[in-house]
């Protein structure tokens, strides 16, 4: 039994050795084919690699913008600073709350805003965080609050991606890369965090009748981020953006989404702020093109400009 006990032991500890040293060694070398659970995603897509760059970097501005692809592709702060107003895209691709918890933590004490624009799309509520955080443990830093997220996302990828990009951090293997200003049609906007898509013409599919299918957890850490946020003396002001009247229609529990939302702090959805075309001022049927980036964002910081001056 003893021995039966020390080899399970040593077996153990090779285990782990070969997990933490192992794992990441493969990763870097072989072909993603050939390492399917390490979904290193370093420059991809979204500009995060350097946006994460540029937020180290950003302090003392007006307003922080936070949320899922709907910010950080569909609020421009080039149309905020004609206002005077300075502003900060901290926004990714599918941001959950849970992911947005990292980032605020790692980020907000640092950056200092008068207030954070959190785009609060209904969508992020339903999905698991899994795509965000893969996207920002591999272009982001790693942290105590990466290594929460990870752990509260609970998934073998997001795992495994933790300790692949804590390996290439340890040993300072991305202090040489350097995303390309263009990517597949997405232009990054150094240093506002937006990303400005070229025109593309929206296909349109048929949008069957669904509903949001709000998960409770992420409905709960929503309500800690914007408590946290408030627990600074930081105004927060909670939107959703526009995304096409034909998806929007195929949707049975809207209200339902906006009571949600209101009972968290100041909200607006922008759904019928404004007149805009399905097949004219969208690239898919939830995300505007620049063309109507530029109807929507002035209407917008007027709003954001009043909540600043009170």
């Amino acid at each position: 039994m003893k021995k039966f006990l020390i080899n399970i032991g040593l077996f153990t500890v090779f285990a782990v050795f070969f997990y933490i040293i192992i794992m990441p060694l493969w990763g870097s070398v072989m072909p993603p084919f050939m390492a399917k659970n390490v979904r290193n995603c370093m420059g991809c897509y979204g500009h995060t690699f350097t946006r994460m760059k540029d937020a180290a970097k950003t302090k003392d501005i007006d307003v922080l913008i936070v949320g899922s692809s709907h910010a950080y592709r569909g609020i421009d702060p080039r149309i905020f600073e004609k206002e005077g107003i300075t502003a900060f895209n901290l926004g990714s691709s599918s941001q959950t709350p849970i992911n947005t918890k990292a980032l605020l933590h790692q980020y907000l004490d640092k950056i200092k805003p008068k207030m954070v624009l959190y785009e609060a799309y209904a969508g992020t509520l339903t999905i698991d965080g899994v795509e965000s955080s893969l996207d920002l443990l591999s272009n982001n830093k790693i942290d105590i609050n990466a290594i929460n997220m990870a752990d509260e996302i609970h998934n073998l990828l997001a795992y495994n991606t933790l300790l692949f990009s804590s390996f290439r951090q340890t040993f300072g293997l991305n202090k040489n890369f350097k995303e390309a200003p263009k990517q597949a049609g997405d232009h990054y906007i150094s240093p506002t965090g937006f990303v400005e898509t070229e025109y593309r013409k929206n296909i349109f599919n048929k949008e069957d009748k669904t509903h949001w299918d709000l998960r409770e957890n992420q409905k709960e850490e929503l309500t800690n981020n914007i408590n946290y946020i408030k627990s600074k003396g930081i105004e927060v002001y909670i939107i959703q953006t526009p995304i096409t009247q034909k998806l929007y229609d195929a949707i049975n529990n809207n209200a339902e989404v906006d009571h949600f939302l209101s009972s968290l702090g100041t909200y607006k959805s922008y759904q019928h702020a404004l007149p805009l075309k399905d097949s004219t001022d969208f690239y898919d049927s939830n995300h505007l093109n620049q063309i109507a980036i530029e109807k929507f964002n002035p209407i917008l910081v007027t709003d954001v400009k009043k909540l600043l001056s009170k």
